[in-house]
C-alpha cells in the first residue's frame, strides 16, 4: 500500500500485524480529534453565553501540548473522577440552561463513573484503561 503513495506528499506508515490495525488506529485518533473539536466548540459557546470567552481563550493558550500525549495523566484523572464526574453533571445543567447540547458532558460523567472506586488512589495506566471497558459480560468492550 505504501508504494501507491511513493513520490507524493502523503506519508504512509505501514503497521505490522493483522488486518484492521490501521482502521483501529484511525478510529482511535479520530475519536479524540473530532470529539475534542466538538467539545471545544460547545465550551466556547457556553463561555460566550456568559461573556467569558476571552478568559477561556487565555487559559487555553497556556497549554502547549495535547491531552492525547499526556498518558501519564490518565490515572490522575481517574483518581479525581469522584470530584470531576459531578462537576460534569453541573456542566450539563449549565449547557441545557443555555440551550446547548449536554450529551458530551453527560458522557464524560458516565466515563468517570467507571473510575468511582479509584478515589484519591494511584492506579496504573493499564488498570485505569481496563476499567473503562464494560464488565457486565466479563469481556472487554
Amino acid at each position: 500500500m505504501a508504494s501507491l503513495f511513493a513520490g507524493t506528499v502523503v506519508q504512509a506508515h505501514p503497521l505490522p500485524g493483522g488486518i484492521g490495525r490501521a482502521s483501529a488506529l484511525k478510529l482511535s485518533y479520530s475519536s479524540y480529534q473530532k470529539a475534542s473539536r466538538v467539545l471545544a466548540a460547545v465550551s466556547y459557546a457556553l463561555a460566550k453565553d456568559y461573556g467569558v470567552e476571552d478568559e477561556l481563550l487565555d487559559i487555553a493558550q497556556g497549554r502547549t501540548t495535547s491531552y492525547l500525549t499526556e498518558t501519564d495523566y490518565i490515572p490522575k484523572a481517574a483518581a479525581r473522577s469522584w470530584r470531576w464526574g459531578p462537576e460534569m453533571g453541573e456542566v450539563g445543567d449549565a449547557l441545557r440552561e443555555a440551550g446547548l447540547p449536554a450529551d458530551l458532558a453527560e458522557a464524560s460523567a458516565a466515563v468517570m463513573s467507571r473510575w468511582d472506586d479509584l478515589r484519591d488512589s494511584s492506579p496504573s495506566t493499564p488498570d485505569t484503561l481496563e476499567r473503562l471497558h464494560d464488565s457486565s459480560d466479563g469481556e472487554p468492550g
